[in-house]
């Protein structure tokens, strides 16, 4: 029993000596000055809490059987200079990272925290903790005592700076008003279909009470680096093997989670991600995606980044049209520039527009996409400030393979081609065409068009629609300025073609006389056509 006592003279004496020395300059040496032994604490089965043999708390047996069923046996703390260490069954997991710089930004967090008692004290102490090693070794459901020697700190080395296979992500433009409404980039969260704050007066009031301004959180291959209000907070460091070693132990607390982890943590030092959170209503940061891999399965389900995203996204009939058609890979590009699309690599027919443009086409893509045009416009003003968002949709049980740029600057070669014409002016009212060609007297008006069509045309806001052409281009103008214009080569033409060969079952071109017939005879006048047809809308 004399034992305990002297260990505790021990480490009184140590504790004076090392804020002796460490007040001298210990501090900037790279490490602690030494290391105390962990106390030894064990946790029984029924839940005791005991440390140097005396019963000092409890805690649920559940909990004891947790940490069993993820096959821990010792856990071991460690506070150090590098930071806060964690050990499974003597084995390092992820750890929190630390300097002096972060340690001064948590210390004045702590500082500011409402409701912490002793919070001056316990910010004072961060210092001493990085210069003294202390720490605790919680043996568990075992009445051995556990081993209290310490060899001193083991930190992850750095990785090489390598490629990143997910990213880089910014997301920059994320912030809450006072309160507590969202908005990313310039756009509301009400104006994307969120109503109301999406966080609470409490929560804001917490944050306010920290003096927390803005978050930022950045992956790099060695772990997760965070400040707040551009100031350095303690991180997290991790490697391969450490991260292999968290499985088991959010399996046996959260079994829900495992299969996510399974597939996220493997892919966490590869992944570039910079997101930063602003608490002001004022976004800082910019918002930039790469290009974002997504893989159906045989069932029609949707992966992400591998991770399981949307169960039976594809119906089965259209996964079986595109496989019929070849499809390997879909490769997709949509910029404030327009919708560019490439198949196993070759490009598609592409949709562009100009910034002028892009408030015209709401009144085009709403009808067919069956939203508001408000929706149509946001989104696009969306896509401007982020530049781009790409992704490649690869098919059940094919690898995603790198494609390089799609081709944005079709070019058709007309040289020598016939040119077949066709100028036609109409007058569209109620839902039918009533004038063909300057006539009203054809036996065939006035000539009712499909409700899909009239919906669109009745959504124009325009008085005159236009169809004309050049060569290798179809534009489309509403009162006479240019919209969006479609533009195609030999290629493409030929490669959306062959894609909607399946989907064309219930047609004419289901007869392979008459697809050869277009393919061979059709498609090639195509480029070179000459095409004016003006719609008068009543």
């Amino acid at each position: 029993m004399r034992a305990k006592p002297r260990f505790v003279r021990i480490c009184a004496v140590a504790l004076v000596v090392s804020l002796v020395v460490s007040a001298c300059g210990g501090g900037t040496t790279g490490k602690t000055w030494f290391n105390l032994p962990s106390l030894p604490v064990t946790i029984q089965s029924d839940g005791a809490v005991r440390l140097f043999g005396l019963t000092v708390s409890y805690v649920d047996p559940a909990l004891v059987l947790q940490l069993q069923t993820a096959n821990i046996q010792q856990l071991e703390v460690r506070f150090g200079y590098n930071g806060i260490l964690i050990y499974d069954n003597g084995q390092p997991l992820p750890y929190v990272t630390w300097d002096a710089e972060s340690v001064a930004t948590l210390q004045d967090v702590i500082r500011n925290a409402p409701n912490i008692p002793n919070a001056g004290l316990i910010a004072s102490a961060l210092p001493w903790l990085r210069q003294i090693g202390l720490g605790a070794s919680i043996d568990v459901a075992n009445t051995a005592t556990p081993d209290m020697r310490w060899n001193g700190e083991e930190t992850t080395a750095l990785a090489e700076p390598v490629e990143p296979t997910i990213g880089p992500f910014q997301l920059g433009g994320i912030a809450f008003d006072p309160q507590g409404n969202l908005s990313i980039g310039s756009l509301a969260a009400a104006d994307l279909g969120v109503a109301g704050p999406l966080l609470r007066a409490e929560t804001l009031a917490m944050l306010t009470s920290f003096g927390i301004e803005n978050l930022q959180v950045t992956t790099v291959p060695n772990g997760i680096q965070l400040s707040m209000n551009g100031r350095p907070l303690p991180g997290i460091a991790y490697d391969s093997q450490s991260l292999a070693r968290v499985e088991p132990v959010v399996a046996a607390f959260a079994p829900a989670l495992a299969p996510t982890l399974n597939s996220v943590l493997p892919m966490l030092q590869s992944t570039a991600l910079d997101v930063a959170v602003s608490f002001t209503g004022e976004p800082i940061g910019e918002i930039s995606l790469g290009e974002v891999p997504v893989a159906i399965s045989e069932d029609g389900s949707l992966t992400v980044f591998g991770v399981a995203a949307a169960a039976n996204a594809v119906p089965a009939d259209m996964l079986q049209k595109l496989q019929q058609a070849g499809v390997q890979q879909l490769n997709v590009e949509i910029s404030e520039e327009g919708i560019f699309l490439a198949t196993n690599g070759q490009t598609l027919p592409t949709i562009t527009w100009t910034p002028e443009s892009m408030q015209m086409l709401a009144g085009i893509i709403a009808p067919i996409a069956g939203i508001q045009p408000d929706m149509i416009n946001q989104g696009l003003s969306l896509i401007q400030e982020m530049g781009s968002i790409k992704t490649a949709i690869t098919m059940p049980g094919v690898e995603a393979a790198p494609v390089g740029e799609i081709n944005k600057t079709l070019m058709a070669d007309v040289t020598g081609r016939p040119v077949s014409v066709l100028h036609l002016n109409a007058t569209y009212s109620g839902g039918s065409i009533q004038t063909l060609g300057g006539l009203d007297t054809l036996p065939t008006l006035p000539m009712a068009l499909p409700a899909n069509v009239t919906q669109i045309l009745d959504g124009l806001n325009a008085s005159e629609l236009q169809v004309d052409t050049n060569p290798g281009q179809l534009n489309i103008l509403l009162d006479g300025a240019t919209a969006l214009t479609l533009n195609y080569d030999d290629a493409s033409l030929q490669s959306v073609l062959t894609l909607a060969g399946p989907f064309l079952g219930d047609t004419p071109l289901a007869n392979p006389a008459m697809m050869g017939f277009v393919q061979e005879q059709i498609l090639p006048l195509v480029p070179a056509a000459d095409l004016d047809i003006k719609v008068a809308l009543q």
